[in-house]
């Protein structure tokens, strides 16, 4: 029994901390329905996959246009700087 015990301690522990960790939420852990977990699980998935692909596009889009922004200084022999100057001032000229 001890051989056993040493053998399979680590999943004994991580059993025992998750069951208690249910407990601790107010999960009844013995009439537990996996098959709706498991259904929950998956909605909450495919939700992140869709929250990530939304990101990273939004991402790109941002490199996008920051590249355009440099370019656009660029060309206008603007420094980011004086871009973040030029923005100050316009905005306090608006607001007069």
């Amino acid at each position: 029994m001890s051989r056993y015990l040493r053998q399979h301690e680590t999943e004994l522990l991580l059993h025992d901390g998750a069951e208690n960790m249910l407990k601790r939420f107010g999960i009844d852990t013995k009439n537990l329905d996996v098959e709706k977990l498991r259904s929950d699980y998956n909605s909450l998935y495919s939700k992140k996959q869709a929250l990530q692909k939304t990101y990273k596009t939004a991402e790109k889009e941002s490199a996008d246009l920051n590249r355009k922004l440099d370019n656009l200084n660029q060309y206008l022999d603007r420094t980011p700087e004086q871009a973040a100057v030029d923005k100050k001032v316009e905005k306090n000229q608006n607001t007069l």
